[in-house]
């Protein structure tokens, strides 16, 4: 009886010929750098470590959770991550396995991201040998996993650690259709291809976010060990971005679906949505560090450390004035100058449409620069609510300016672009967020904004570093969406 194939194994494929013009995506690369360049005396005192502590206590939590190795509720995550991992601090209802089960599990990976560091600072070159090492560390405190018998039935086996798969571990789905990973002959040469071409990539210079997609998705492709190839993939990957001072890449349960779809897409031969993924990941970390800082900085109790802490910040302030920074800020009144003049258009447009159905309906185009002292911090309470939702601290003290769609029917609805520092601290990167919410007349014949909706996942970003033409074309793509967004938002309020 034949099985249809949803997916049939190849030979893992290299980059394609053209990835410097398909796959990379310069933006990241230069937020990233701006990020390196100016975060380095954070990055050398304790309150970062003790970020990135943090963050390393996730991606252990996370990396499991996602292959549902375990369960673990919303605040039992928020608590191991914040305060350790410690099976103490969790009830019984906080996860499916005993508080002690659950916290050997996770300590194993928490092990294997630490390993990565030292991995590094040994200099060690990338090979199956380390690679069954992570396999090993992974999976310390696993003892089975459940496979399938010749006839089909799922059974518990014993987990051989460190060890290249004997028996086929393709994934058979409800439909009746298989997919099929390399087969157990096959998968010593395959690991080998993988690192040679791995180390090709790195003589051509591929960029961090294309080279961890392309090796997390050829291991996975190969599948070589009988479980636990997903958390392997993501130590992988999360290698590359160490290697290059990126963030380790934390994909979380809320990301699942996107990073599903996105291996599926790379199975067709389109990696770009792995790479959007882990770019939009990379922005994320990047802006919770820079935001994050202070909270961290509060839990700094050393003598020491507050004082290179506030040495630091006057050294900051004084960089404020240099040419990196004032290029980032001209760039920025360039493209809230773009938007002004987009917005007067689409504003033109839509008082044609209205103004004819009722009194005193129409639409308009305003705006403040970051000159205009007198308006530049109007809005600040939906700009900052905006940011808490997705999840940053928008500097309002460092950059403030706006421009905005109004349009009045039955009631007034705004359309906002803020833009903005991004973080605690002037690293030189600026953001733009775009904003929808009505407003409604209090008590008091004050108008007062409703409930504020972000209108995209995450603020448009860019750096001094990014080529402003770029920058510009890039930004007019996103504004234009932003803006169907927001009309749409207005259309079902109407």
């Amino acid at each position: 009886m034949s099985v249809e194939h949803s997916h049939k194994w190849e030979p893992i494929e290299d980059l394609p010929a053209d990835w410097s013009r398909s796959l990379a995506k310069p933006q990241t690369t230069s937020l990233v750098t701006a990020w390196i360049e100016h975060a380095a005396e954070l990055r050398e005192q304790n309150l970062y470590k003790n970020f990135l502590a943090k963050l390393q206590r996730q991606w252990a939590i996370e990396t499991g959770a996602i292959e549902d190795l375990y369960t673990l509720s919303e605040a039992g995550t928020l608590t191991l991550i914040g305060k350790g991992l410690d099976a103490s601090l969790l009830s019984h209802d906080d996860t499916n396995l005993s508080p002690d089960e659950l916290i050997l599990k996770i300590k194993d990976q928490h092990q294997a991201i630490q390993g990565l560091y030292q991995f590094i600072s040994g200099q060690r070159p990338l090979g199956t040998s380390y690679i069954k090492e992570l396999h090993h560390v992974l999976t310390a405190h696993q003892d089975t996993y459940i496979g399938r018998d010749t006839l089909g039935n799922l059974v518990m086996r014993d987990l051989p650690r460190g060890e290249w798969k004997l028996l086929p571990n393709n994934v058979e789905h409800p439909d009746g259709t298989r997919f099929e990973y390399c087969p157990p002959d096959h998968v010593a040469q395959e690991m080998e291809n993988l690192i040679r071409m791995h180390e090709h990539h790195q003589l051509l210079a591929v960029p961090p976010d294309v080279e961890a997609a392309w090796l997390h998705h050829r291991f996975s492709q190969i599948h070589p060990f009988t479980d636990g190839n997903g958390r392997v993939a993501r130590c992988l990957a999360t290698l590359v971005l160490l290697k290059a001072y990126w963030l380790p890449l934390v994909i979380t349960r809320t990301d699942r679906k996107a990073y599903i779809d996105a291996l599926r897409a790379a199975d067709k031969r389109d990696l770009s949505p792995l790479i959007d993924l882990f770019d939009r990941l990379q922005r994320k970390a990047i802006r919770e560090a820079m935001s994050l800082s202070e909270d961290v900085r509060h839990e700094a109790t050393e003598i020491k450390s507050i004082l290179a802490s506030v040495k630091a910040r006057y050294e900051r302030q004084k960089a404020t004035q240099n040419q990196q920074i004032q290029k980032s800020y001209a760039l920025c009144d360039s493209l809230q100058f773009s938007a002004a003049e987009y917005i007067t258009q689409i504003a033109g447009e839509v008082n044609t449409t209205i103004e004819s159905e009722g009194q005193g309906f129409n639409a308009f185009m305003y705006q403040a620069t970051r000159f205009d002292k007198n308006r530049s911090h109007y809005h600040s309470f939906q700009i900052v609510e905006c940011a808490k939702q997705l999840g940053y601290f928008a500097n309002l003290r460092r950059y403030q300016a706006w421009a905005a769609l109004g349009i009045v029917t039955e009631q007034r609805t705004e359309i906002l672009f803020s833009f903005h520092g991004i973080g605690h601290e002037d690293y030189g990167i600026l953001g733009c967020s775009a904003i929808a919410y009505t407003k409604e007349k209090t008590d008091s014949g004050q108008s007062m904004a409703r409930a504020i909706n972000p209108l995209t996942d995450e603020p448009f970003e860019f750096s001094y570093s990014e080529d402003e033409a770029a920058v510009q074309a890039r930004f007019r793509r996103w504004l234009e969406y932003a803006l169907v967004e927001g009309l749409d938002y207005w259309q079902k309020s109407i």
